[in-house]
């Protein structure tokens, strides 16, 4: 039976698209050992271990430290390994949301920092707004400084930490005529946000039409 071919390190490094210094150091902290180290101390690897190597990368791309991920691989039974990969998934599966959640938002900023670019503002225009639709708040009939903190805070909890690096479309609303406009710091009132993505949000929803 032919034997198997070994990778040199900077063999393995190359596929594994990763780096000497980093096998180098996976080995002496005991996480991820050669196949092979010959009796002039050159470390050689197979192409079997590349599966390994790409967990251990990608543990170490979501922020785990060499213990959490020494621990990973302690557990030869695959339940016990799955159950400990649950709440990594989950924690990847969060973070994508939260990513999907600021692309709008940043492709938001992107369009209206060019509008800024192009706009007179010395010029006054006429312009027609297409209709949007807004998450809402409940309404609070409070209006201390305290209150708006924490309906701000709630708010913010509920459609997406995320939300709150777009702050150009949002705002307070309330029904006060603008007639009685000086009662306008005591009135109650909503904190709204133009919605930016499509993912079911158990807010309610108001509806600016078109004009």
């Amino acid at each position: 039976m032919p034997t198997k071919k070994l990778l040199s390190i900077s063999e393995f490094a190359k596929i594994a698209q990763t780096t000497r210094r980093t096998l180098i150091f996976y080995d002496q902290k005991d996480i991820f050992k050669p196949a092979k180290i010959a009796e002039n101390g050159y470390r050689y690897y197979s192409y079997g271990q590349l599966y390994q190597i790409e967990f251990i990368l990608g543990l170490r791309d979501l922020g785990l430290s060499v213990e959490e991920i020494k621990d990973y691989l302690s557990d030869d039974s695959s339940d016990a390994l799955n159950k400990k990969l649950i709440p990594l998934r989950q924690k990847i599966e969060q973070r994508i949301q939260n990513l999907q959640q600021i692309l709008p938002i940043l492709r938001q900023k992107e369009s209206h920092n060019t509008q800024l670019r192009n706009t007179d503002f010395y010029v006054a225009k006429k312009c027609f707004l297409p209709k949007r639709e807004f998450w809402c708040s409940d309404f609070k009939a409070d209006c201390s400084e305290e209150e708006i903190a924490r309906a701000y805070s709630e708010f913010y909890q509920e459609v997406g930490a995320g939300l709150m690096t777009n702050k150009m479309l949002s705002g307070f609303l309330t029904a006060l005529p603008q007639a009685h406009a000086n009662q306008y710091a005591d009135f109650g009132f909503r904190i709204i946000k133009e919605k930016s993505y499509d993912d079911e949000v158990k807010i309610p929803i108001i509806t600016q039409n078109d004009g």
